[in-house]
C-alpha cells in the first residue's frame, strides 16, 4: 500500500465505508472533512495521520481519473 494506512484491520472495514460514503458526496475533501467522516471510529494502532493522507490521495486520484 502507498500510504502504508492499514494497520491491525480493526478499523479498516469502518474507514473503508465512511471514507468511501464521503468521497461520493464530496470529492475534494478537506483534512477537516475527512476528521469529521471518520470521527466515530476508532484506531487502536495508528494516530490517523497515514489514513488521512490516503484518503487525501485517493480523492485526487479519483478526480485525475474523471
Amino acid at each position: 500500500m502507498k500510504w502504508n494506512a492499514s494497520q491491525c484491520g480493526y478499523c479498516i472495514p469502518a474507514m473503508i465505508l465512511a471514507t468511501k460514503d464521503l468521497l461520493e458526496r464530496k470529492p475534494d475533501p478537506t483534512m477537516e472533512d475527512i476528521k469529521r467522516a471518520t470521527s466515530g471510529i476508532i484506531c487502536r494502532c495508528t494516530g490517523y495521520l497515514k489514513i488521512f493522507e490516503a484518503v487525501k490521495t485517493a480523492a485526487s486520484e479519483m478526480r485525475e481519473s474523471e
